[in-house]
């Protein structure tokens, strides 16, 4: 019998939940070994959308994973607090931000990973490549 724990990683996405650089980063993470996931939308403004995205993104990552994931959404405009209280309130030993590739999104400028840092979680940025002309 296994009596290693799993690894408790939780997955910071909205936008950018169904990247492939996402889904990648995921299927890895689970190559290397058990892990349990929750997938966190840190900044929600419209319930229906949030609650529509959330329930699609989590089937989607569940296939990836070949196991449920959790889910978690916080309201409000500010995405480090809801990261902020996730993390207050769970243990984690990861946390993946998946990051639109737009350097003028509103998660880069506000520094979303910059900030996480401060709560002692290791964090992991996945941010797909833009197309080049």
């Amino acid at each position: 019998m296994d009596t290693r724990e799993s690894r408790r990683i939780l997955v910071v996405a909205h936008k950018s939940v169904a990247t492939p650089a996402l889904v990648e980063t995921i299927r890895q993470r689970t190559e290397e070994g058990r892990c349990t996931f929750t997938l966190l939308i840190p900044d929600c403004r419209d319930r229906v959308v949030t609650a529509w995205t959330l329930r699609y993104a989590r089937r989607m990552l569940s296939k990836t994973v070949g196991a449920p994931i959790d889910g978690i959404v916080a309201e409000g405009d500010d995405a480090f607090a809801g990261v902020m209280q996730a993390v207050r309130a769970g243990e984690y030993d990861e946390i993946i931000i998946s990051l639109l590739p737009d350097p003028d999104s509103r998660w880069v400028l506000e520094d979303l990973p910059g900030r996480a840092e401060s709560l002692g979680v290791p964090i992991t940025i996945v941010q797909p490549e833009t197309a080049r002309a």
